[in-house]
């Protein structure tokens, strides 16, 4: 741990010189866009919260603070904030409830103009024959997937936090000051090597779309050829592929490099997305019959599971560092992944995703203990310098990816 991280009992987020100092008035607040206000009295702040339904009023001050904090954490202000914080869940349910009828049309519409096409190309088909094709061509369970995530897991989102909001209690109330907080205090925090990871697959990404050659470094199933194993996980399919795998690699890399630090990023990323496509290999080479035509598996979604399975297992045996309310959230993504592995199981490589998660649990299993405390591990010089060697293996596998492309 930092020597600034001794000498308590308390994680990071949850400590009273996590923010910024509280100014010399006696109320006021802090503006997402105008910054530190001050107000003349507690009914004016108790007001102003009330009205403030679209949650631009982030940290509070109150006399006797010596700095600002969240207003979940406040008791007088809980009121206010249950009645802006109800208007604002029910306009973001609406809003998705509005965009889920929209995706719901769009699913309908591109099944209608996919099977106007295929009745297009085979006119005389029998019924039966049409609905076979269209869900051989993958429409159905594309379309649908594109709805469970883009639409339908927002509107569930929403719906959630609606009911948590209107059903605030004391006791519950505590739970959001420690979730606000700690979601504050990630919000904050510097994510060098997950950017750098992330800019390796963007630059991945940049050489398949001007080479076009994405399966000259894809892994090929069927024949085991090692040095792409490298390459693979570095590529996407497509451009929707890319931006879900990009959104998890984010948020994940961000949490673990807040909570277990930078080394371990791409640590267990490099080990994951290895096992993952190890995996692959082991299931199809039982699949593939001798002389088919091969079938290729790209993706960064084996490392970024087993950057969900480390978490899971990490944040499990350090208790006290993360809010239990966050915690359940990794398996809510746990759940609905398994959800669309299931509806995808026709394309999406399940073999990369399960070899990929439970080697980031075995890692987190492996690499640390069960801890009581609250404090973060520190990184040691031996994790900076297996992590540089990981870089290396990503740079190399880019190298890879250059030459098989272009």
């Amino acid at each position: 741990m930092n020597p600034s991280e001794n000498n308590t009992g308390r994680p990071i987020w949850a400590r009273p010189e996590l923010f910024p100092s509280a100014p010399d008035a006696n109320w006021g607040y802090n503006h997402r866009w105008h910054g530190l206000t001050a107000v003349a009295s507690e009914v004016e702040l108790v007001q102003l919260l009330r009205d403030d339904v679209n949650e631009s009023i982030g940290l509070v001050w109150t006399p006797g603070q010596t700095n600002l904090e969240v207003p979940e954490a406040i008791p007088s202000l809980h009121e206010a904030l249950k009645q802006s914080r109800s208007v604002a869940a029910r306009r973001q349910l609406d809003h998705a409830a509005g965009q889920l009828k929209f995706g719901l049309l769009l699913f309908v519409g591109f099944q209608v103009y996919t099977g106007w096409e295929i009745y297009q190309a085979i006119p005389d088909a029998a019924p039966l024959v049409l609905l076979r094709v269209l869900w051989d061509s993958m429409a159905p369970v594309m379309g649908f997937l594109m709805l469970l995530m883009f639409f339908a897991t927002p509107w569930y989102d929403s719906r959630k936090r609606y009911h948590e909001v209107k059903g605030w209690t004391v006791e519950t109330m505590r739970e959001a000051a420690e979730l606000a907080r700690f979601e504050t205090w990630l919000e904050w925090q510097k994510i060098y090597a997950t950017k750098v990871l992330m800019g390796v697959i963007a630059f991945a990404g940049a050489l398949q779309i001007i080479s076009g050659k994405t399966k000259a470094a894809a892994l090929m199933l069927g024949d085991a050829e090692r040095w792409r194993l490298l390459t693979a996980p570095l590529l996407h399919g497509h451009a929707a592929h890319f931006f879900m795998n990009a959104l998890g690699l984010l948020y994940l890399g961000k949490r673990i490099e807040a909570l277990a630090r930078w080394p371990h990023v791409v640590m267990v990323f490099v080990f994951s997305a290895w096992l993952g496509g190890e995996a692959s290999l082991l299931f199809s080479l039982a699949e593939v019959p001798p002389g088919a035509e091969p079938q290729y598996a790209l993706g960064a979604s084996g490392g970024i599971m087993g950057m969900l399975g480390f978490l899971l297992v990490f944040e499990w045996r350090h208790a006290r560092l993360v809010p239990r309310s966050s915690r359940r959230r990794l398996l809510f993504a746990l759940i609905a992944t398994g959800v669309i592995g299931l509806v995808g199981i026709r394309f999406i490589d399940n073999a990369a995703h399960a070899g990929g998660l439970l080697a980031g649990m075995l890692y987190a299993l492996i690499v640390f203990p069960r801890s009581e405390s609250a404090m973060r591990p520190s990184a040691s010089l031996s994790d900076k310098i297996a992590a540089a060697a990981c870089f290396a293996v990503l740079g190399y596998g880019l190298w890879l990816c250059f030459r098989a492309m272009m």
